[in-house]
């Protein structure tokens, strides 16, 4: 047989912590006196598990050491007698003790369960982690939320308030289409105009969406031609969107200007036009 692959086979450790049968003992016995090298491994095996233990667990006492010396002893010196007749009283042989300590078999489970522990520790602490990015993540849409939910109410009261002040003044409906111009044929827009409040308000019905580099922009055309009231928002429809005072107009009409609006109008990029009846 190889010795060191019955050296690596794993029965000297068993052997020292008490794992093996009676049969198996007796082959390691036997081996490890019929090798040197296998008596000098176990000798190795047993000074770390000894140096283990002392890291680990209650040192034995002196009186526990001896008599488990005491016992292997016996046992080698048994496995040692001669099956046969006895020889003429032969030259005395030293034996060598190979020293067992059932008990290592504790320190070698509690060496298992620190192990087991300190993964079950690492396991649950990369959940915990996990989880805690899931809640934060959570409290973040839900401000996120909040927020949005706040902007809404915002913007219903802001309307409402629109909605009672048009229901209240003197407003004058003025209705802009887009049918008999060139730019925009289904665009429409509503103008609210109190004349004697000044105040003029926007319902967009349809406008389409421009590029970023433009606006929508609102003139109050009166004897002194064409003011500018305010940029419109294509995107809030069917929502009032308040424009600038209005004292004196003939007429409304939306263009198309270079963001942030200009002084006069670009009447090529003219999109709606509504009279004042």
């Amino acid at each position: 047989m190889n010795i060191q692959e019955y050296i690596e086979s794993g029965k000297l450790e068993l052997f020292l912590l008490g794992e093996l049968t009676e049969r198996e003992r007796e082959e390691v016995i036997a081996m490890a006196q019929a090798h040197p090298q296998i008596q000098q491994e176990l000798e190795t095996l047993e000074e770390a598990m000894f140096a283990f233990d002392e890291l680990t667990g209650k040192k034995p006492s002196p009186q526990l050491k001896d008599k488990i010396f005491a016992s292997l002893e016996e046992e080698f010196k048994k496995e040692e007698a001669p099956k046969a007749t006895p020889a003429p009283s032969p030259a005395p042989i030293e034996t060598k003790v190979v020293k067992l300590t059932p008990w290592k078999s504790f320190a070698a489970a509690a060496s298992l369960v620190a192990v087991l522990a300190s993964a079950a520790a690492i396991y649950f602490a990369g959940k915990f982690y996990e989880t805690d990015q899931k809640f934060t993540a959570l409290l973040q849409d839900q401000q996120v939320m909040a927020d949005n939910l706040n902007q809404v109410k915002l913007q219903y009261e802001e309307t409402d308030n629109r909605l009672d002040r048009l229901v209240a003044g003197d407003f004058r409906r003025v209705e802009m289409i887009g049918e008999t111009l060139p730019m925009q044929k289904d665009a429409k827009v509503d103008v609210f105009w109190d004349q004697k409040a000044q105040e003029v308000f926007v319902a967009v019905s349809n406008l389409n969406s421009l590029s970023a580099e433009f606006d929508y922009q609102l003139w109050a055309i009166g004897k002194d031609g064409p003011v500018g009231i305010g940029l419109v928002n294509p995107g809030e429809k069917f929502t009032l969107q308040q424009m600038q005072a209005v004292a004196e107009a003939g007429a409304f009409a939306i263009t198309i200007e270079p963001k942030g609006g200009s002084q006069s109008p670009t009447l090529e990029k003219l999109v709606v036009l509504g009279e004042v009846a």
